[in-house]
């Protein structure tokens, strides 16, 4: 299948520009919004010319289109969607349109262009409140993971679907304790569906799939994780739910960053206090200080923050 071509469906001409741009790309996100995901991949396609033009008819910058041109031109190769779609049917992976999972669309012209999930779909498309991320650090203490435990565990059994982003610590904490609550977790990876992340979380990240839960990314099967696409998969864990709680956070954690999306989206974010001599609370303390974080000290705070 060559995605160059009309024959292309919706979702692969979305797929294909998952495998062209990098996550976040909101110059991709108008022209696409403008043109539709097909004829922007026909335009592109057609050459450089062709593609400024479409790029000038949605009302994109001159110099931001030249710069666009140029990173997406030397990318745009019908053979890598075609290997990530193979990989896609090997690993069991399925392309989701973005709009059927709420709370992307808040994202604007930043949104995905299309979704590769495994495991069981629901918990994606469930309303958005009844998803809450627990998130922190990777370095996490006994004191956040305990804590973290306890929140997953408590809330999975309500029927809420924690979110995450199966990394060591914290992450890997609220899904282990939601799966072992019997209840439905989503782990947003920063590389492929197909690429557990990390590798000693692959047990993990296996049991979240078979066990009623999914695993989701942005990017395409067999893309790596990379500095700049685990700071934009956060923007998808805010996104994707009604509340954040930070459990553990140092003063430059990663967690922060998906703090601060969930403000810009207007959802809420707790934060849970740990000892004042801890380093590893440093990021919490300050969120609730600077940033309004509802200060969370039990499952039943965290699941208030739901607005049920």
């Amino acid at each position: 299948m060559n995605t160059t071509l009309t024959t292309a469906t919706a979702l692969e001409a979305r797929a294909a520009w998952s495998t062209i741009t990098e996550p976040g790309d909101a110059t991709a996100g108008a022209l696409t919004r403008h043109a539709g995901h097909t004829t922007a991949l026909e335009a592109l396609a057609a050459g450089r010319d062709t593609l400024l033009a479409a790029l000038t008819a949605a009302d994109i910058d001159a110099d931001e289109a030249t710069q666009a041109a140029a990173r997406w031109l030397p990318r745009h190769n019908p053979r890598h969607i075609d290997e990530a779609l193979a990989l896609a049917a090997r690993h069991g992976i399925t392309l989701i349109d973005p709009a059927t999972i709420p709370g992307l669309s808040d994202l604007g012209d930043a949104a995905p262009h299309v979704i590769w999930a495994r495991g069981t779909l629901t918990p994606l498309t469930r309303d958005l409140s009844d998803r809450l991320a627990l998130i922190g650090a990777r370095a996490a203490t006994s004191y956040g993971e305990h804590v973290t435990a306890e929140i997953a565990a408590d809330l999975a059994g309500r029927g809420i679907v924690i979110v995450s982003g199966a990394a060591y610590g914290i992450d890997a904490a609220a899904h282990r304790a939601a799966l072992a609550a019997g209840g439905s977790t989503v782990a947003w990876l920063a590389g492929g569906a197909d690429r557990p992340y990390p590798a000693g979380n692959s047990d993990l990240i296996a049991r979240i799939a078979d066990r009623g839960g999914a695993i989701a990314s942005e990017v395409a099967p067999g893309a790596a994780p990379t500095r700049w696409r685990f700071l934009a998969r956060n923007r998808l864990i805010a996104a994707t739910t009604a509340a954040t709680v930070v459990v553990e956070a140092g003063a430059r954690s990663g967690s922060l960053t998906t703090a601060n999306h969930a403000a810009t989206l207007g959802r809420t974010i707790g934060a849970v206090p740990g000892p004042i001599t801890s380093a590893a609370s440093t990021g919490c303390h300050r969120l609730i200080r600077e940033a309004d974080a509802h200060l969370v000290t039990s499952a039943d705070e965290a699941y208030e923050l739901l607005g049920r």
